[in-house]
């Protein structure tokens, strides 16, 4: 296929479409290829639970598979999952911040109505370049019945270095600059994902109150939770509860970030073998580091990466997954797949890195 779009046969306007239809191929294909794993097929089932030719497409299909059939198939079912992944991913970052405003409110559908407030968003990026060019796309989270809106305002104009027909050459153009907000109907909780600091959140909620929700929102922030990460410097060989109440096999701490007390400047980072046998990342720290008087004393966890081992299953294979967490109260714990958030917020309870009443509600682990 590459080398039919070479073909001297072919003149300026025929190369120019056929190399436009290989990269959307290609693009196509890189999108399935980043939903193919075992988040993005969670969403797309919870996304088309009653949907029965969906369950009939899965049966036979791999993760890898799944996604390109998806993406076929169910374009827009695609594009939610797609979009949702996207915002669990910058979620906890330095764009993200949390709020809580009034539950049962009704987020309009009205194109007129969302371009309006799209271009009101745009405004705000205007002092540092942004044009009027915008676009809005609105999702529907059928597990936790969240309604997510993903704003593209044009951005400045930035000059590229690219090749086109195998020549190199420069143009300009303008980078979409991305806002997103999801709004939880049930609990009144709204997160955000905007660029340009605090100010420009608490504007872009004041908008979506004009705008979307037809009403006047006050909202109250959600400072993030620290987490007490020296509670894990004595390792986790000896939990505060039985590993085997929430289906977990063995916990172990797969890298630790250091600090010195009072160096803030200096930072270490220890990184130890996956495998689950060997010493984890607190044991080779404990015979690293030089430790003068106490390694309490002088040295605080800022950063950790946890593998959480589960129960075997009856092959005997031994599944685990991982995560990562700072200090600040940041963590990768919203990337995990449904089912494991809860058992990863349980082992940090267990652990006391985090209080139990800290657990917002639909992290809590359900009995059996």
């Amino acid at each position: 296929m590459t080398a039919s779009s070479r073909d001297p046969a072919l003149d300026v306007t025929e190369r120019e479409s056929l190399e436009k239809d290989l990269l959307h191929w290609y693009d196509d294909l890189r999108r399935a290829h980043l939903l193919g794993h075992g988040q993005a097929i969670a969403e797309f089932r919870s996304i088309c639970a009653n949907d029965p030719e969906v369950t009939t497409a899965f049966a036979s299909r791999d993760e890898r598979e799944t996604a390109l059939w998806m993406l076929t198939n169910r374009d827009k079912a695609f594009r939610d999952a797609e979009l949702h992944i996207a915002f669990q991913a910058k979620a906890n970052g330095k764009y993200w911040k949390k709020h809580r405003i009034q539950p049962g409110l009704d987020p309009t559908r009205d194109r007129a109505q969302l371009e309006t407030f799209c271009h009101d968003v745009a405004n705000l990026y205007k002092k540092v370049g942004g044009g009027d060019g915008v676009h809005v796309e609105i999702s529907d989270r059928t597990a936790d019945e969240s309604v997510q809106l993903t704003i593209y305002v044009e951005g400045p104009v930035t000059a590229l270095a690219h090749f086109a027909q195998n020549n190199f050459t420069r143009i300009t153009t303008r980078i979409a600059l991305e806002t997103a907000i999801v709004y939880h109907p049930a609990t009144g909780i709204v997160e955000t994902i905007v660029k340009g600091g605090a100010k420009n959140h608490t504007a872009v909620l004041e908008l979506f109150g004009k705008h979307v929700v037809k009403q006047e929102i006050t909202p109250e922030a959600i400072e993030k939770k620290r987490f007490n990460l020296n509670a894990m410097r004595d390792g986790m060989m000896e939990p505060f509860d039985d590993w085997s109440t929430y289906g977990v096999d063995k916990v172990r701490l797969r890298r630790a970030r250091f600090c010195p007390v009072g160096r803030t400047g200096i930072s270490f980072q220890v990184e130890a073998s996956p495998e689950k046998d060997h010493d984890d990342a607190i044991q080779l720290a404990l015979g690293s580091l030089k430790v003068e008087h106490s390694f309490e004393a002088e040295y605080n966890m800022d950063g950790a990466s946890v593998i959480v081992y589960t129960t075997a299953t009856e092959d005997g294979k031994s599944p685990h997954f991982s995560f990562d967490l700072y200090s600040s109260g940041s963590s990768t714990i919203k990337n995990l797949s449904e089912h494991n958030q809860p058992i990863a917020n349980a082992v940090l309870t267990a652990l006391n890195v985090i209080e139990a009443e800290e657990q917002a509600p639909e992290m809590e682990l359900q009995a059996a």
